[in-house]
């Protein structure tokens, strides 16, 4: 037994009524304690200390009711309990101020009173008969006890780590009974919030243009923390891809609604943060911690016991974003919730991670002949998030650059190893002379950074010999609702056909321009032909005139 465990919520079988009774077939001097199944994860052992020993009395054998009719009489100290043992220099009698075992039974009246025995009483235990399995019907069975008071506990360390919780202390008198133990796991789903439809999803499914901000929540469950006397522990870690920068710098950075309430906030008073960059992968990331003070704000009546309290924050979409196609495109946010878990002592558990993923796009354009489909180079395009511009209103000088930018998108062409147009914030543009309006297409110029929106492309400039597109080509990015696992890719449509493009790579045409004539040629000929119906006409003229004339004679 640990002898530094804190001992909490000591259930006593006269104090505690939220265990039910069961009568079973034994010989008379061997009882069991079943241990109910409950929501835990993991197998759990547990231990039964005989604390107290005596001769029981039931004076309703057949009744499957409550424990306070048995009667424990000429009480000892149980066979759990090891006299000789001396904790900070005290014997078992010194610890409990001489007193013997039934009139310390006796003190005890109430549940402050067994919490404050079970402190005690704790480094002093010993010896103790451990629990099967868990049997067909889910539950642990303690068999082999003799009459007397237990206290039944988990194993001490034995769920180290786990996303689990310590059973809470329980004290029964045997009889054969039936426990349902006590403890509770608070839950973590992570989710973010689609800038197209407003909605929130924990798939992630949802993508964004660089230099967007991303909105995340948590939705963490309050857990019932009564049984825990010394303090409970209710920590938040949140851990950003390099491709996310957190906007989280004070508690006010969060936005914490009660039951998913905005008009029902938690007050900051209740939330400490720490922040700091970490390494991941050989990366360094934005990473926080954020600590809530769950008993405290109970004991304040601002929450209770199985709210829903939903974090809500945000991080921006940087130039540091994994595009899909080019990479995964998973810019990840991931966090889990880790909790007192040990209401006999100290130990901690966490819920599992939980991951969404702001994507962001990238899309291959070739330039080609519209007859011959070889690639064409020279063509000059911008692009936009507006339906509506007019290449001519974007005076263009007699390269294709525009010099009127409005509702032009800029983009960054620093670094080609990743893709030669990249799309920017504001104050990338403010900061750096890579900066364009224009980009040249070729035979598969890489594009990147796109959200699930509709994005246009006008071309500015044609290739030599070939005329000017007259609309827009409308690109409109998807994600699969099936996008976070990657079962189902995302795709681009083209001018709104139903044809989806899943290897993001598409082709734009050019037509030639019409040939004019040329000497010698078909020019000739065209002379020749205009020159005599030129003479055929003045002939005909001239034989209506003199028909004329003798006409008047």
């Amino acid at each position: 037994m640990k002898k530094t465990g804190k001992i909490f919520s000591l259930v006593m079988a006269l104090l505690i009524v939220v265990l039910s009774l069961s009568v079973m077939a034994l010989a008379a001097d061997s009882y069991t304690i079943t241990i109910k199944g409950d929501n835990s994860t993991a197998d759990h052992t547990y231990e039964a200390y005989q604390i107290f020993a005596g001769d029981l009395h039931d004076p309703s054998p057949a009744k499957e009711e409550a424990i306070q009719d048995k009667v424990l009489s000429n009480i000892v100290w149980g066979s759990g309990v090891n006299q000789e043992l001396a904790v900070n220099g005290k014997t078992l009698t010194e610890t409990f101020d001489g007193k013997t075992a039934a009139q310390v039974a006796e003190d005890l009246k109430g549940i402050a009173d067994a919490r404050a025995f079970a402190k005690k009483i704790a480094p002093f235990l010993s010896s103790h008969t451990d629990s099967t399995g868990k049997n067909d019907a889910g539950n642990y069975v303690i068999t082999g006890l003799a009459a007397g008071y237990y206290l039944v506990k988990d194993q001490d360390n034995s769920l180290t780590g786990e996303n689990d919780f310590y059973t809470a202390y329980m004290m029964k008198v045997v009889g054969n009974v039936q426990a349902t133990p006590k403890g509770e796991k608070p839950a973590l789903k992570k989710q973010i919030k689609n800038n197209n439809t407003g909605m929130w999803s924990e798939t992630g499914n949802a993508a964004f243009q660089l230099g967007d901000t991303v909105s995340f929540r948590m939705v963490v469950t309050v857990p019932d923390t009564s049984r825990y006397t010394d303090g409970y522990i209710y920590k938040i870690y949140d851990t950003m891809t390099e491709g996310l920068t957190s906007n989280v710098k004070t508690v006010e950075d969060f936005s914490i609604e009660i039951k998913n309430d905005p008009n029902n906030k938690l007050d900051s008073k209740y939330c400490s943060l720490v922040t700091s960059k970490i390494m991941v992968d050989g990366k360094e990331v934005d990473h926080f911690e954020l600590s809530i003070d769950i008993k405290q704000a109970i004991a304040d009546g601002v929450i209770e016991a199985g709210n829903d309290l939903c974090v809500n924050y945000t991080a921006v979409l940087n130039d540091k974003a994994d595009f899909y196609i080019i990479g995964e495109g998973k810019n990840t946010n991931t966090a889990y919730l880790e909790y007192s878990n040990n209401p006999n002592g100290e130990g901690t558990g966490k819920t599992p991670e939980s991951s969404v993923h702001a994507w962001t796009f990238a899309m291959i354009v070739s330039k080609i002949d519209g007859t011959t489909k070889a690639p064409l180079t020279g063509a000059k395009f911008v692009l936009s998030r507006s339906a509506d511009l007019k290449v001519s209103d974007m005076q263009c000088d007699e390269n294709g650059n525009p010099t009127v930018k409005t509702d032009l998108l800029p983009m960054y062409t620093g670094d080609s190893a990743r893709a030669p147009y990249e799309l920017v914030t504001a104050e990338k543009v403010a900061a750096d002379n890579n900066i364009t309006y224009t980009a040249e297409l070729g035979d598969g110029i890489v594009f990147a950074g796109f959200g699930e929106f509709t994005y246009y492309l006008y071309e500015t400039k044609a290739p030599g010999g070939y005329n000017l597109l007259s609309e827009p080509v409308a690109v409109t990015f998807h994600c699969s609702d099936t996008m976070d696992a990657r079962l189902d890719p995302a795709y681009i449509t083209i001018n709104d056909s139903a044809n989806q493009i899943t290897s993001m790579h598409f082709e734009i045409e050019n037509k030639s321009g019409a040939t004019l004539p040329e000497t010698g040629g078909i020019g000739t000929t065209l002379f020749y032909v205009i020159g005599g119906l030129l003479v055929v006409g003045a002939g005909v003229l001239l034989v209506t005139k003199k028909r004329m004339g003798k006409a008047e004679n």
